[in-house]
């Protein structure tokens, strides 16, 4: 009788018991160790493919920059420099200035750095004060060599003083000079490079088709009615 009741026991364990042992025993092994496999495997493959594709990004990248003539991007940095510079460039504005002047028929009696840095067109600028004298039929033609000119400038005030029965003028006229300090970063690695578009490509063919302007001779004292030198 006793081996009766062990032998269905057993059997009892062997149908209901083990069967549920196992199953349970499966998964745990399934949560504990084959599924991090499997998510462990997958992250790899996310990161395999990651590698992969930056390797070829940086590899069509490295082609890129090997097409690129250094000398050509040194002068076409140059000119775009020459209009708009990193910093306040007031040697090189003030001998443009002078040969915009003379050269729109008018004479420098005054000319003097503002007082103060300023905002304009969003970037920063500097304010050269400005005092010629000259016919006033040619005063159009001053004012657009000045906003035409390949130094970025923009002219913000205008006084025009005309002497009575004369062609002669006195204009005061105060002009912002742009420039904008340049960026901290150029971007990652991986970030694209930059390509030049038609129009800039254009801008630069006629910015390189400029001569460039002189800086003031030294020897010349400007006419003055308040400093004679702009800096003190």
């Amino acid at each position: 009788m006793k081996k009766e009741v062990i032998a269905e026991v057993y059997l009892t364990y062997r149908l209901y018991i083990f069967p549920i042992v196992v199953a349970v025993a499966s998964l745990g092994l399934i949560v504990l160790i084959i599924i991090p496999q499997i998510s462990s495997l997958i992250s790899n493959q996310k990161v395999g493919d990651q590698l992969s594709h930056r390797f070829k990004t940086l590899e069509v990248k490295a082609k890129d920059l090997e097409t690129y003539d250094s000398l050509d991007l040194s002068q076409k940095v140059s000119y775009a420099l020459s209009a708009f510079p990193a910093e306040k460039d007031f040697i090189n504005v003030i001998g443009l200035i002078q040969n915009l002047v003379s050269q729109s028929g008018f004479t420098v009696i005054n000319l003097a750095l503002g007082s103060q840095s300023s905002k304009a067109l969003n970037t920063d600028s500097y304010t050269i004060k400005l005092e010629v004298s000259g016919s006033k039929i040619l005063a159009a033609n001053l004012f657009s060599s000045i906003e035409s000119s390949t130094r970025i400038m923009k002219i913000d005030n205008i006084e025009i003083s005309n002497a009575q029965n004369s062609q002669a003028t006195d204009i005061l006229i105060n002009i912002n000079v742009l420039y904008s300090p340049s960026p901290a970063s150029f971007g990652s690695i991986d970030s694209p490079l930059p390509k030049l578009s038609q129009k800039d490509e254009d801008l630069l063919a006629k910015l390189a088709g400029v001569s460039p302007f002189s800086p003031p001779d030294a020897n010349v004292q400007l006419p003055s009615r308040g400093k004679a030198n702009p800096f003190e």
